[in-house]
């Protein structure tokens, strides 16, 4: 979930942490509230302003190429193909062909209850992260006419997805981290789950690690090998509210909203250390990772790209 309001820095990492360089800064017509990555292209789920596409071939020069209204807020994006999948809040999923950039053009609009907050997308199947109704699982396979094929209960508020093979992760407010056999989409069935301290917003997963953001209670590092008996291994407790995650290798980044990117090392996932500061412009709530770089959803800071090798 990617709120609207930033929160107060209430803690700072250790001074001895390195600051990445920032490439570039586009300012987009809305509220950037995330970003998706393929190719030479970041997709902007700019908040009341839609979509936005940006060519990011040259990051250090990001030029803003085409963009599309869409009804509602557009508070994630995700891509696959020539199709953008946008959740749009009360206005459900929208479906967007974005095959020729510059004209964008929406070609289906999915009603889902509750309220659309992210989004995740798996070859043709699409799941929709809907808050109190769990999460939505979408046949588009046909990206014209998108149908339901199952529904995927969680006992929180789904806020955040992840899908990784035949798993579902789950960000699920208050109730911590879900997981969920997705090998069928058309029956998704829920395997387990672990309440986490704070409020969890987002999932990452690499390998047999899933980190989430956790809200004000930081990072937590849990071990999936067993998706029916999830476990707590490690955590990292900024004291910051963690909204987005990304991770790769031995590194993750969490987007926290008014005081830039952090930067764990987590070598050692029972004890992952602050490695890197990435400060930011404006709001922070979401980031992907893409060619090296960081790509962040800066709120009124529109898209901000990072170069974490500095820091290194």
């Amino acid at each position: 979930m990617r709120a609207l309001a930033a929160f107060a820095l209430l803690a700072l990492l250790p001074a001895a942490t390195a600051r990445a360089r920032t490439l570039a800064q586009l300012d987009t017509p809305g509220y950037a509230q995330s970003v998706a990555v393929a190719g030479s292209r970041a997709y902007v789920a700019d908040g009341d302003a839609g979509l936005a596409i940006v060519d990011v071939s040259k990051p250090e020069a990001p030029s803003l190429l085409g963009r599309l209204e869409l009804p509602g807020f557009a508070w994630d994006v995700a891509v696959s193909g020539t199709h953008a999948y946008v959740a749009a809040g009360s206005q459900g999923l929208r479906v967007v062909d974005v095959s020729d950039p510059r004209r964008p053009r929406e070609v289906a609009a999915f009603a889902i209850p509750n309220f659309a907050l992210a989004v995740a997308v798996d070859a043709d199947v699409v799941y929709v992260a809907s808050r109190l109704a769990g999460v939505e699982v979408v046949d588009a396979s046909d990206p014209a006419h998108p149908r339901r094929l199952g529904v995927l209960d969680t006992p929180g508020a789904a806020l955040g997805i992840a899908v990784a093979g035949p798993l579902a992760f789950v960000a699920d407010g208050d109730r911590g981290l879900r997981i969920a056999d997705v090998s069928d989409p058309s029956a998704p069935r829920s395997l387990g789950g672990l309440d986490t301290p704070g409020g969890a917003f987002d999932v990452a997963v690499v390998d047999a690690l899933a980190f989430v953001a956790d809200e004000r209670s930081g990072t937590r590092v849990i071990d999936v090998s067993d998706p029916a008996a999830p476990r707590e291994v490690g955590a990292y407790d900024s004291r910051e509210a963690v909204h987005g995650i990304a991770a790769r290798g031995d590194r993750v980044f969490t987007a926290v909203p008014g005081a830039g990117v952090r930067v764990l090392d987590v070598s050692d996932p029972k004890q992952p250390q602050p490695s890197a500061e990435l400060e930011t412009p404006g709001e922070a709530w979401h980031l992907a990772l893409a060619h090296g770089l960081v790509y962040v959803a800066d709120g009124s800071a529109g898209l901000v790209i990072l170069d974490p090798s500095a820091a290194d």
